[in-house]
């Protein structure tokens, strides 16, 4: 949808008569969308008797929940503010054949912010190739872990399609956009230490999230929207948004909000994992480390040591680049037996 640009008097003329009154939030587009998906797989389950067709109807309800209640916590943020920005939750843009599924959209008076939420379960652990790691602990004891597509990523890819559109579409010029990952779960450690700056700049907790935008509103911009400005951008974006009450959620987001519930659900109960007989594995692998270690004329630990043999155990990688998460396995062990380490765990767990 085209921004209607005005004639140069005209946009002279709104601009002297323009103000700065707006000292608190504007709440412009509610997320409708999911509460009418929710409401839709009530009514389906209404219609049926199936527990089976029931079940993951379910389960689709309460994912919904999950996801809304981590944004409502970002929504409450951005409301108690005391901030003059405009909000828009729950926003699609279609763009040259590519889609945007944004959470927030904030219109500032010095930028657009473009806000991604994640309410996961566990800490979230940034290693120094900006890889995200998911961390779940049983008392001091590591549970499981495993990675995850980056949201950081994933909030850049919808910044792309959204000001693709917006520069296209003639609605900004030198406006900033700027983008943000919110983790909304007050349980869950983020550690990014050992995380690039970049990355380290783009996450948050909630509970900083309106310091963020405070910090940044101290920042010189190339513009400074007034009242009106930002009542028409909010406008267009709002018009721009194409609805849908589909189910679109990605398949591996929806695994990590599936874990969540059931980690949350059974938070005082141990982990039970599906590989349960793990002896096997064990003797596999000691068996594999004394084969290499007769060949190389070393001692075991050499190898691997113990601790990385219960960390193999505990996690079963699948793949090189999960064996590049457990400590005691570095590049060189890798490239020597990296490949036969990974097909004995497969191997076991399709026994």
């Amino acid at each position: 949808m085209e921004y209607k640009q005005v004639g140069i008097f005209k946009r002279i003329a709104k601009a002297i008569t323009d103000t700065e009154k707006l000292k608190t939030p504007i709440l412009v587009k509610e997320a409708t969308e999911s509460l009418q998906l929710m409401e839709r797989y009530k009514q389906e389950i209404a219609n049926t008797v199936d527990e089976k067709q029931s079940k993951p109807l379910n389960e689709k309800i309460k994912l919904l929940e999950l996801g809304l209640k981590g944004e409502n916590s970002v929504l409450f943020e951005l409301q108690n503010s005391f901030l003059p920005i405009h909000t828009l939750h729950d926003v699609r843009i279609a763009h040259k054949n590519l889609k945007a599924q944004i959470d927030f959209v904030v219109l500032t008076r010095k930028f657009i912010l473009v806000i991604e939420v994640k309410n996961y379960y566990g800490n979230i652990l940034v290693n120094e190739k900006d890889e995200f790691i998911r961390q779940v602990y049983k008392g001091n004891k590591l549970a499981f872990q495993e990675g995850f597509y980056s949201p950081v990523r994933q909030v850049e890819r919808q910044v792309e399609v959204f000001e693709s559109y917006m520069k296209d579409m003639g609605a900004v010029k030198r406006t900033p956009i700027k983008s943000i990952v919110v983790f909304s779960n007050n349980r869950t450690v983020i550690n990014t230490k050992k995380a690039s700056r970049h990355v380290k700049e783009k996450i948050l907790r909630v509970d900083g999230l309106v310091s963020y935008i405070k910090q940044e509103l101290e920042k010189p911009s190339p513009v400074l929207f007034m009242d009106n400005r930002m009542k028409e951008m909010s406008d267009y974006i709002k018009a721009s948004h194409f609805e849908s009450i589909d189910d679109e959620t990605d398949l591996v987001e929806m695994k990590l909000l599936e874990e969540t519930i059931r980690t949350q659900n059974e938070s005082n109960e141990p982990i039970v994992s599906h590989k349960t007989n793990n002896t096997d594995l064990e003797e596999a692998l000691k068996k594999f480390r004394m084969k290499l270690a007769t060949k190389q004329n070393v001692k075991a630990f050499h190898i691997f040591t113990n601790k990385t043999l219960e960390e193999l155990i505990l996690r079963q990688p699948c793949s090189l680049t999960n064996l590049k998460t457990i400590p005691g396995i570095g590049e060189m062990k890798i490239n020597a037996f990296g490949k036969e380490l990974v097909e004995i765990i497969k191997n076991h767990q399709q026994s």
